[in-house]
């Protein structure tokens, strides 16, 4: 795993400062560390840190609603609070929160939950690559269809052979099967 940026945003300094020191001392780099939400969502902007643990309640911004933010800025977030009780939790798992830790906090409970919340992120961001590329791979197909189909036609011949006579076409114009497949709706369109 690679050494991650963190950002710390919990109004207790104590707290605040044990984080830091459990952190670095772990291999983490603590990029900023602040006592109000607001702050951190500033620091969030100018640093785009790898991942961010807020405590809930905070001046300027609760916790939760700083996680709703940096979502928004894809930035995982691992909140630490004195509160289990199932509202903050529900309102946890509507902002896309990572991990949810109670206090007081241990070194051997933060650094697993920093390694999993990462990962889940990781893997959700691999996943989002992988339904946009498939939906970009649908949409050619979807093309590349209707250009077979139009072709197929025009020439009075079977889809088969339409889609030879396109990827023919497509060397032919030294173009993409995609640009060839656009160029013969544009002017099935204008006809």
């Amino acid at each position: 795993m690679k050494t991650l940026s963190i950002l710390i945003a919990e109004d207790q300094a104590l707290t605040r400062m044990d984080l830091k020191e459990m952190l670095e001392g772990a291999g983490y780099v603590v990029c900023a560390d602040t006592n109000n939400g607001a702050k951190a969502v500033e620091l969030a902007k100018q640093l785009m840190p790898d991942l961010a643990i807020l405590d809930i309640k905070m001046p300027g911004l609760d916790g939760l609603e700083v996680a709703r933010i940096l979502h928004s800025m894809n930035i995982p977030v691992i909140i630490l609070t004195a509160y289990s009780q199932m509202n903050f939790i529900n309102r946890a798992e509507k902002v896309y929160v990572y991990n949810y830790l109670v206090k007081p906090i241990r070194e051997k409970d933060l650094l697993p939950a920093i390694r999993i919340a990462y990962s889940r992120w990781k893997e959700m961001q691999d996943m989002q690559i992988e339904l946009k590329n498939m939906e970009k791979k649908l949409r050619q197909e979807k093309l590349i269809s209707r250009a077979k189909s139009i072709i197929a036609k025009e020439k009075n011949i079977s889809e088969f052979d339409a889609h030879k006579y396109l990827i023919q076409r497509a060397m032919n114009h030294r173009i993409t099967l995609i640009d060839c497949a656009q160029q013969i709706i544009s002017k099935e369109k204008i006809k």
